[in-house]
């Protein structure tokens, strides 16, 4: 009985706990690394909705709605993981370099005319 009545105290203590782990720490972290690729521009629609969720997370938190707090953080950061990504695959689509180790290489580009053709 004593455990449980433990686990009902940490109940309402857990939100804020968790709150800062991922509003306050994984999520904006996330946000700043798609940052750092590129993905404003990049990866536009996702980077701009990451932004919005993590400002809603913090706006419920100030209401004391931890648990909305709490998944608004998660979708910002499943967000700008993906904003990340998506910029990530542009910038290397844009050097040339494959996407993935396992995929095909980009093809060379061919001259206009082959080296030995004559006038």
């Amino acid at each position: 009985m004593r455990a449980l009545a433990l686990g009902v105290v940490c109940l309402p203590g857990c939100g804020p706990v968790e709150y800062l782990s991922q509003v306050s720490t994984r999520a904006p972290a996330a946000l700043a690394q798609a940052q750092q690729r590129g993905a404003e521009r990049l990866a536009p629609y996702e980077f701009t909705a990451a932004s919005a969720y993590l400002h809603k997370a913090r706006e419920e938190a100030g209401r004391s709605s931890y648990q909305r707090a709490i998944e608004y953080g998660r979708r910002a950061e499943e967000l700008a993981q993906r904003a990340e990504a998506i910029a990530r695959e542009k910038s290397a689509r844009a050097a040339g370099v494959p996407e993935s180790p396992g995929a095909p290489p980009a093809a060379p580009q061919l001259p206009d005319s082959p080296p030995d053709a004559r006038p």
